[in-house]
């Protein structure tokens, strides 16, 4: 994909990532129209002037047994309220396809995975 920069408005979701230790910024409004199919990428993140790694999920949580898509940004080693900010990001790339687990630890499991994953695309250490 190109590097085109996305931008969307951080609204209230589940709140169900941060008891997966994982915060997600719920993202509405995204524009230019979000092209990329359901799963989890490596993102870049802007706030406030500074730029994160993050984990970026496209898809419809069936492991929540939710149906309504959504477009989910974790930022790595970032800390604070974003409610109500406007975020620009960028995708860098995919990680892997969406997928149901059979359990919400199984998936907290795999997002950890992603995590190590993405840091490895942007050579971070946690």
């Amino acid at each position: 994909m190109e590097d085109i920069w996305f931008k969307g408005k951080v609204c209230r979701g589940l709140q169900k990532g941060r008891t997966f230790g994982y915060p997600t910024a719920n993202m509405s409004a995204v524009h230019p129209p979000f092209p990329c199919s359901s799963g989890v990428y490596a993102a870049r993140v802007r706030v406030d002037l500074q730029e994160y790694a993050a984990m970026l999920y496209v898809g419809t949580r069936p492991t929540l047994s939710m149906i309504s898509p959504t477009v989910e940004i974790h930022l790595l080693d970032y800390a604070g309220d974003l409610y109500g900010m406007e975020l620009a990001f960028m995708v860098v790339g995919k990680v892997r396809e969406e997928r149901r687990f059979s359990s919400e630890k199984e998936l907290v499991s795999q997002i950890s995975e992603d995590e190590k994953c993405i840091r490895q695309m942007f050579s971070l250490e946690k």
